[in-house]
């Protein structure tokens, strides 16, 4: 029971920590009142895109000698140390017009999913055994991420407060997860 709440645990901090950015492209989509279903489709088509690339990584990542595994952590903490580098001249861009489709939110999901990619990769090739339940949690936190992302999006006092602070979790939490996956023997 313990792996298995660990296993859960770890999943929602990745999905949190790699969707605070486009947490606040969703909150941008909304505030600039993008119709919700096609905000919310074109979220699912590039988050779904972003597991597809990592799936394919982490099957490239079984073909590495086991040893090798653990410098998969090398590209979270990399990221992490990046994004802490930038944080002082980082921010949040709207992107979004109020005419984008589904398939326009979809390509910037996943053209911001880079770090989702680079920190999926390592975690489902140290959680292969249980990628079911990792995948589950995904699956259940993406509409609540649109949801809340929806919510906030019609608060402009937030939007400012999620922009000014928001951009402190994301390079910690890659750089603590970098680390866990360099440790594992």
């Amino acid at each position: 029971m313990t792996a298995l709440v660990t296993v859960v645990a770890a999943s929602v901090t990745t999905f949190v920590a790699t969707n605070v950015d486009d947490f606040l492209l969703l909150v941008l989509f909304f505030a600039r009142r993008i119709p919700t279903r096609q905000v919310i489709a074109g979220q699912y088509l590039g988050f779904l895109s972003i597991v597809g690339i990592s799936l394919l990584g982490l099957w490239t990542a079984f073909g590495v000698a086991h040893a090798c595994l653990r410098f998969l952590g090398i590209v979270p903490l990399l990221i992490g140390i990046k994004e802490l580098l930038r944080i002082h001249i980082y921010r949040a861009k709207a992107v979004a017009r109020p005419n984008m489709g589904v398939l326009s939110i979809a390509a910037v999901t996943l053209a911001n999913g880079a770090d989702n990619i680079g920190v999926y990769i390592p975690f489902f090739t140290i959680t292969h055994q249980r990628l079911w339940l990792v995948l589950t949690v995904y699956a259940v936190l993406v509409p609540l991420l649109c949801f809340a992302g929806r919510w906030l999006g019609r608060h402009d006092a937030a939007v400012g407060a999620v922009d000014r602070f928001g951009h402190w979790l994301v390079p910690l939490v890659f750089i603590g997860l970098g680390i866990l996956v360099l440790r594992l023997r």
